[in-house]
């Protein structure tokens, strides 16, 4: 059906279920004589449909917003079941128009509660450090895309999997694509368990921002998890090396500070690392950030200490990392600057900017001017991600 006879077919469709007495004609572009005459004057009178300056404009195309106007409309005066019924079907057409109107249907949050929602990411990034030697990976760009889908199985389960093209450099040809995530969740009890692969990140990520095959529960603040877990960077061959892992962490809020305790063990190298990460508001608009991190094993320290001014998206760290200190999942660590800043351990300060370049669209530029800790100068490390979000 043309939309400019979308107009005449619904006037004829409500005027059974919303006739009232007729009186002047309300609309001067409708005469009398026409065949949805009646129908035009009805709904008028009815409060359902109002025209433009006078005029109903049947053979102007409408909208599917303003179609879902109309339903709305139509919605607050259904009484009897002829009505109602009427109503019903035109809410199921225009459902996603009615909500972005904020109309609330009866079953259509239920419906819309069901269905698979899918959702994304986009990001390229450019690294470049001030010179380029063995440890060091040069000019670098690289891509990612990844399309998650979300949805419920029953009223206690619900399924999540997002699809990833992996990390791949610009200059060659894409990796494929991974399925990056594949997990199940589920309630027993008071506990959220989480079974498959899943992200699994503690604190800031300082420890470990990365993918688990395996089991995580959660119940209040408490989340612990266990399972093999692939890592950030390798100083294998194998960039996706393997490792089983498990640990916990625990997260809560303070007189406005949030404050995460965090613990990891990797079960094939026997390391325990512990810690703590406390975020909160100084002052207006300044927000305030410590860490601290041990490898218990290894008897190496971690700390990090830094400030963010969140109106301009400035923010600046201090980190003080000891050899040893920085694991294989942690954020900080990557494909391209690893090997210096793992030898020796490094410390230093690390500058970056966030900056929303338009809507779901951020630009984030970093840049890391660290030493190793016997004083050894290390080549400074810019890089800056655009991210999209959908």
């Amino acid at each position: 059906m043309k939309k400019s006879l979308l107009r005449a077919a619904i006037t004829t469709a409500l005027t059974v279920a919303f006739a009232v007495p007729a009186f002047a004609n309300p609309f001067s572009d409708v005469p009398s004589n026409h065949w949805a005459y009646k129908a035009v004057n009805d709904l008028q009178k009815a409060g359902i449909v109002e025209g433009y300056n006078g005029k109903f404009d049947g053979s102007k195309n409408m909208t599917r917003y303003e179609m879902a106007q109309i339903v709305a409309k139509a919605m607050t005066k259904a009484q009897t079941d002829d009505q109602k019924g009427t109503v019903d079907k035109l809410s199921k057409e225009f459902a996603v128009e009615l909500m972005n109107l904020g109309v609330k249907v009866d079953g259509l949050e239920k419906k819309v509660d069901n269905m698979v929602k899918v959702s994304g990411d986009a990001r390229v990034r450019y690294f470049d450090t001030d010179n380029s030697d063995a440890n060091d990976a040069g000019s670098i760009t690289d891509y990612r895309a990844r399309v998650s889908f979300d949805g419920k199985i029953n009223d206690n389960m619900k399924f999540n999997a997002r699809l990833s093209s992996g990390n791949a450099d610009a200059e060659g040809a894409s990796k494929g694509i991974n399925l990056d995530t594949a997990n199940v969740t589920f309630k027993t009890y008071a506990l959220e368990n989480t079974v498959g692969r899943q992200d699994i990140k503690l604190g800031s990520g300082y420890i470990m921002d990365a993918q688990m095959n395996g089991l995580a529960s959660k119940v209040g603040g408490l989340k612990v998890f266990g399972g093999n877990a692939t890592q950030n960077f390798s100083t294998t061959k194998d960039a996706n090396q393997v490792e089983t892992v498990y640990g916990a962490e625990y997260a809560m809020n303070l007189g406005g500070a949030k404050i995460t305790a965090d613990y990891l063990n990797n079960a094939d190298t026997d390391e325990e690392i512990y810690g703590a990460n406390i975020s909160g508001k100084i002052m207006n608009g300044v927000t305030a950030t410590a860490e601290y991190f041990k490898n218990n094993d290894l008897d190496a320290d971690s700390k990090a200490y830094g400030v963010k001014l969140n109106k301009l998206g400035l923010s600046a760290t201090y980190r003080d990392v000891e050899a040893g200190g920085l694991t294989a999942y942690s954020a900080l660590n990557n494909n391209h600057f690893n090997e210096a800043m793992n030898e020796g351990g490094f410390k230093g300060m690390e500058y970056q900017l966030d900056r929303e370049l338009a809507k779901n669209t951020v630009l984030t530029v970093k840049h890391q001017d660290f030493e190793k800790q016997d004083g050894a100068e290390l080549a400074g490390r810019t890089s800056a991600v655009v991210n999209v979000k959908f």
